[in-house]
């Protein structure tokens, strides 16, 4: 199975209870991060660059554009007399599970966006969700003082590598000159960068907040799950727990 997924918004989201019976999961490849419109905007730039000669730039772009897909576990099960079905991240769940679904209709199932097992707090949900917006802007912005710092100290011992006077006159002078200029540029450049980044993630975050909220999990507007699943890992948790899916 192979899909562009066009929509994260889940705007009609409810929560619904029970214990799953005729459970069925494969892996399957689809694209969460790109949309049908960013494919098609690679396929544009693919047959301009075609077109303009530049045969390498063409085959790059277009293996780009069809290969954006990853791997995520496809899940249809039942609820009583419910179906549901959906993506998640990696599905942990068998048949018999008790759990908490927070789940949208369609036109003939209920489609998921997170399951929680109450009973061990395991929380599996669509890929790429895993913080709410407080988490996903405070984690943004440390990366973004992480990096800023080891760029700019890096490249400050690279011009003082003579002893601390060396180092505290080039630091002075670098504030009398120019070079305060150019640290500042570059620190307003990795924040522009890590912010496209984290824009481009709000939709996952937003949709990992209506779950939380949905299913009710505690402090919901600023839960971390990934480091909340830390130092909870159990001898029978997969592989894949803390990244894929977690505990609240």
């Amino acid at each position: 199975m192979n899909a562009l997924i066009s929509r994260t918004s889940a705007s009609g989201l409810i929560k619904l209870t029970g214990r799953i019976s005729d459970y069925r999961v494969s892996r399957e490849s689809a694209s969460f991060v790109f949309t049908e419109s960013d494919q098609t905007k690679l396929g544009v730039v693919a047959i301009a660059a075609a077109l303009a000669g530049m045969g390498g730039q063409a085959m790059s772009t277009t293996s780009n554009a069809t290969a954006l897909e990853e791997e995520a576990d496809y899940v249809e099960f039942n609820l009583g007399e419910k179906i549901v079905k959906g993506w998640l991240w990696r599905s942990p769940f068998k048949n018999g599970d008790y759990v908490e679904v927070a789940a949208e209709w369609q036109i003939d199932h209920y489609e998921t966006f997170g399951v929680c097992r109450p009973e061990d707090k395991i929380l599996a949900l669509y890929p790429h969700c895993s913080r709410a917006k407080t988490r996903h802007i405070k984690n943004a912005l440390k990366w973004w003082l992480i990096i800023t710092v080891i760029f700019e100290t890096t490249l400050i011992l690279s011009f003082a590598t003579d002893g601390w006077d060396d180092f505290l006159r080039f630091w002075t002078k670098s504030f009398e000159e120019d070079g305060a200029w150019f640290l500042s540029g570059m620190a307003v450049a990795f924040g522009i960068a890590i912010f496209s980044m984290a824009k481009k993630w709000m939709p996952f975050v937003n949709l990992a907040e209506k779950v939380f909220k949905i299913l009710n999990l505690p402090n919901a507007s600023n839960l971390d799950l990934v480091k909340s699943s830390k130092n909870q890992r159990k001898n029978n948790d997969l592989p894949e727990f803390g990244s894929m899916y977690f505990r609240y």
